[in-house]
């Protein structure tokens, strides 16, 4: 121990010395000082030293709300704090100490010092994902998200989208927030469109082939691009083919055929069920009466009638209906083929001519009641109701009476054998030009002229190639039918009794000096003059 020297000043000390002169005992102070004053000093100063500047405390998280840290080793009495002493956002902030007074730092100086403190970013727990579905509607579309405030999450990648499919977005923390891994980058979220569901639209649910149509269309209408496919169920019957969205059918033999379509699944569609029509098919048979009307009819437009049939060729007809003063009920007779395109110069092309009737294989007459009686009966099997041939067939009783040649087979003459005849059979029948005596009582060129008819009876030069009784000039216009310039049998029997022979009536006037006949076949089959009021055969031909 070394004392200096003290002196304690005053109070009538002997020494006389001063405080500087005293000694002191520095072993322990660690004090350099040369004396008690300065010892004295020493000790004043580091009474007044800061021993370590302050420090944040424990840790702040982001709530949204301002806050200030906590400090260690803060002491107002000895310092001012200064800088950020608070904030709201995440981040690093910057608070300032400065000592006041007589205290300082232990570098002795009092300049402020810097102190970093943090807010630290709030946790996002979970990734958001798509809540709910999406289901294409040709419109850019947005999913919902669960878990996903836009405060917390910047959202990116594909926001957005409109054809189904699947999607990708990203969240970002923003700057106050990170993800539960304590990551700030961005996170990747799948999200879907769904596919809407599909469907198919038919332009028809059937279709009609029939002869010459050979070949018919469906269109299919779906939304998408989805690929068009269909099958035939009777391929014999009916073959199919797709082009986009048109079906397009063959026929290929008389019949009917489902045909299913269907439409596969595309981007944004899925595949609908399939759906059917049906496709009924007509096509020629040689058998004649196999044939529809509208079918021969066909043929006939077509000229092609010869190549299918043939003379003779035969197709039920049933008579139901009140023909001029007889009723007629449910009567099956054939008509059978006599031509085709015959005498096509005169009485028009593409035509098939037929004559009504046969039945069971017999050439047959239609008779009344009054066969073979002369009567003034309107509406009688006869061609007049008197003996008179004047007007010649276009003014006869038999024509417009009896037969309704001249009427419209839509609207026929009521009462008539055209009104009596099936409406299948009407809506094909064609007009027929004839060139016919139409005065009578004369065998004069000009006495021949033309009419237009639907039901008809045939001419003497039509049936025998003559012109015995009928005027001169007539086979100028006309032409021996083919049936019966075959040599086939011109008998023709009661249709009411088969095995009776009948005479039956020709168009032709008698066309010499007597006008009250009309030419007719008798029952032998030979050509004959008879009187117009007699009731006879009636055997009417037509065209198709």
């Amino acid at each position: 121990m070394a004392w200096g020297p003290f002196n304690a000043g005053g109070g009538g000390g002997s020494s006389g010395g001063t405080a500087a002169d005293i000694s002191y005992d520095n072993s322990k102070s660690g004090i350099s000082a040369a004396n008690v004053q300065e010892a004295i000093d020493a000790l004043s100063v580091l009474t007044l030293t800061i021993q370590a500047v302050p420090a944040q405390s424990g840790s702040l998280t982001y709530t949204g709300s301002t806050q200030s840290p906590t400090w260690k080793g803060y002491d107002s009495s000895m310092m001012t704090i200064g800088g950020v002493t608070s904030g709201i956002n995440a981040g690093t902030y910057t608070a300032t100490f400065t000592p006041i007074g007589k205290y300082v730092w232990t570098d002795g100086t009092q300049e402020a010092k810097s102190v970093s403190w943090t807010i630290g970013r709030a946790e996002v727990k979970n990734v958001p994902a798509q809540t709910g579905s999406v289901t294409y509607n040709g419109s850019a579309q947005s999913p919902s998200w669960s878990n996903y405030n836009s405060s917390q999450l910047t959202i990116g990648g594909t926001r957005s989208a409109t054809n189904a499919g699947s999607y990708s977005a990203t969240f970002t923390p923003t700057s106050n927030y990170k993800w539960s891994d304590g990551t700030t980058t961005a996170k990747s979220a799948s999200w879907t469109i769904g596919k809407a569901t599909g469907s198919i639209t038919l332009s028809a649910r059937s279709l009609s082939l029939t002869y010459p149509k050979t070949s018919g269309t469906i269109t299919v209408t779906r939304p998408g691009s989805g690929t068009v496919t269909a099958s035939s169920g009777s391929t014999n019957i009916a073959t199919v083919s797709v082009s986009g969205t048109t079906i397009t059918v063959t026929a290929k033999a008389t019949g009917s055929a489902t045909i299913t379509v269907n439409v596969g699944a595309d981007t944004n569609y899925t595949a609908p069920s399939s759906k059917t029509f049906t496709v009924a098919v007509t096509l020629v048979s040689k058998t004649l009466s196999s044939n529809s009307w509208a079918v021969i009819k066909a043929v006939s437009d077509a000229g092609q009638g010869a190549n299918y049939w043939s003379v003779g060729a035969t197709k039920s007809v049933t008579i139901n209906g009140k023909v001029g003063a007889t009723t007629i009920s449910s009567l099956k007779v054939d008509a059978f083929i006599i031509g085709f395109n015959h005498n096509s110069g005169k009485e028009g092309s593409n035509r098939i001519h037929f004559l009504l009737g046969k039945i069971s294989g017999k050439f047959v007459g239609l008779v009344d009641s009054s066969y073979s009686s002369t009567t003034s009966t309107s509406g009688a099997f006869t061609m007049n109701t008197s003996n008179t041939n004047s007007g010649g067939w276009g003014s006869s009783q038999m024509r417009s009476k009896v037969l309704g040649s001249a009427s419209s087979p839509t609207s026929p003459t009521a009462n008539t054998l055209l009104a009596a005849l099936p409406s299948d059979l009407r809506a094909v029948m064609k007009s027929c030009t004839k060139y016919t005596d139409n005065k009578g009582g004369s065998n004069t060129a000009s006495n021949v002229s033309s009419t237009t008819d639907y039901l008809f009876l045939l001419s003497e030069y039509e049936v025998f190639a003559t012109h015995q009784y009928c005027n001169d000039a007539e086979p100028n216009y006309q032409a021996q039918y083919d049936y019966f310039k075959a040599g086939n049998s011109k008998v023709a029997n009661k249709h009411s009794a088969t095995g009776t022979a009948a005479v039956w009536w020709l168009r032709s006037p008698y066309g010499f000096s007597y006008n009250y006949y009309f030419c007719a076949v008798s029952s032998s089959g030979s050509v004959g003059r008879y009187y117009a009021s007699y009731a006879y055969g009636v055997v009417p031909g037509f065209v198709v």
